[in-house]
């Protein structure tokens, strides 16, 4: 009896065990298509943050760049230092609308594009909205700190006079356009699928390799 007790018992469990596979079996199809939709929103998040603190990334570049260069008009005693400082400062206040007027079409905020600062962008979905979250996570921080440095450089740079600032100022501008190229060649790698994207990031790139190479030729003629 007892036996025959155990073997229900064993028969039953195997039902029930049956029974609860079948049932999480039919829950799985719908439970793997939420979380391939989470994670597949995840990425479009991530992958948003990223773009976002690439442009922000780059309209702080431009800002820094423009900054030095009115510091230059006002300070400089090289007139070739001074036209070129204009230069830089109008190439580079161009390249920021340019990305302006992107980033505007694209509905994509960037705070660094308007008053110098960080940058934001609007998203929508749950997983969506969790990876860009992520993403972002320190981006303000980042791009703060870099701005922080600016000032701090161009603190630096206002207390130099004559020849001494020029040079320093030819300097400071060459070693920035080189690292700007730098940031733009990955930028180019990173979205070399998005044609509008790409053709902004070759026309900057064009434009630094341009500022670097004349800062480099101005330094070597005052040397001279």
């Amino acid at each position: 009896m007892g036996n025959k007790n155990w073997k229900t018992r064993a028969v039953a469990a195997a039902v029930m065990t049956g029974l609860l596979g079948f049932a999480a079996h039919a829950e799985d199809p719908m439970a793997k298509q939420d979380k391939e939709a989470m994670k597949q929103g995840k990425q479009v998040g991530e992958a948003a943050a990223k773009r976002v603190q690439f442009v922000g990334s780059l309209a702080v570049f431009n800002n820094r760049q423009i900054e030095l260069a009115r510091l230059a008009e006002e300070q400089a005693t090289d007139p070739r230092v001074k036209e070129f400082a204009t230069k830089i400062r109008t190439d580079h206040e161009s390249n920021n609308q340019t990305l302006r007027t992107w980033a505007e079409n694209q509905q994509m905020t960037v705070s660094a594009l308007m008053d110098g600062s960080t940058s934001d962008m609007g998203v929508g979905g749950s997983g969506v909205q969790q990876g860009y979250d992520k993403g972002m996570d320190k981006a303000g921080e980042k791009l703060g700190k870099s701005i922080d440095e600016t000032n701090k450089q161009i603190t630096e740079l206002r207390a130099k006079e004559g020849p001494e600032f020029d040079k320093a100022f030819l300097s400071r501008i060459a070693e920035d356009q080189k690292k700007g190229n730098e940031m733009l060649k990955k930028g180019r790698g990173e979205y070399k699928n998005d044609a509008t994207f790409l053709a902004i990031l070759s026309q900057t790139e064009g434009v630094v390799s341009g500022h670097e190479k004349e800062a480099k030729e101005l330094e070597k003629q005052m040397k001279k």
